[in-house]
């Protein structure tokens, strides 16, 4: 059986993937962004959607990516925290506009070496039908969870 997700370029050589429902919105145009001075420098803006207050966050230079692009896609994400089962959203610059997919339990993989920093912030992984590559499925959750207080 395989589930819908969505695939999601970082950088021109890494990609990541949440679940169908979790991308709640592709932001057309790039929203006026609010600097946080005290944030780490991965997560330092912030704006305004349907009246919530929404950290962006580059994966990039979270992990010390290699950056090649200037142009970002802002994609907002929805995830429920499991304590309290509320609702959160967080947003991720991407460098192109997310793609839909099918992922079978098949197409699990181990996770690449060069990506093993990112073990806490993923479910699992599975290895892209197109591009060969392993791609990891995000916990947002677990990804956000500092971010969540901004």
């Amino acid at each position: 059986m395989k589930v819908p997700a969505w695939i999601m370029s970082i950088t021109d050589t890494v990609s990541v993937s949440v679940g169908e429902f979790e991308l709640v919105h592709i932001l057309t145009d790039t929203p006026v962004l609010f600097t946080v001075p005290t944030a780490p420098n991965y997560c330092q803006q912030v704006f305004v959607w349907q009246n919530k207050i929404i950290p962006v966050m580059n994966l990039a230079t979270r992990f010390g990516l290699p950056e090649k692009s200037d142009n970002f896609i802002v994609s907002i994400f929805a995830y429920r925290t499991e304590k309290t089962e509320q609702i959160e959203y967080g947003a991720l610059f991407l460098t192109a506009t997310p793609s839909r997919i099918e992922v079978g339990n098949t197409q699990a993989c181990p996770l690449s070496t060069n990506l093993t920093a990112w073990t806490p912030y993923i479910r699992c992984c599975f290895q892209d039908t197109k591009t060969k590559k392993a791609t990891p499925i995000l916990n947002l959750e677990r990804l956000f969870a500092s971010q969540n207080n901004l």
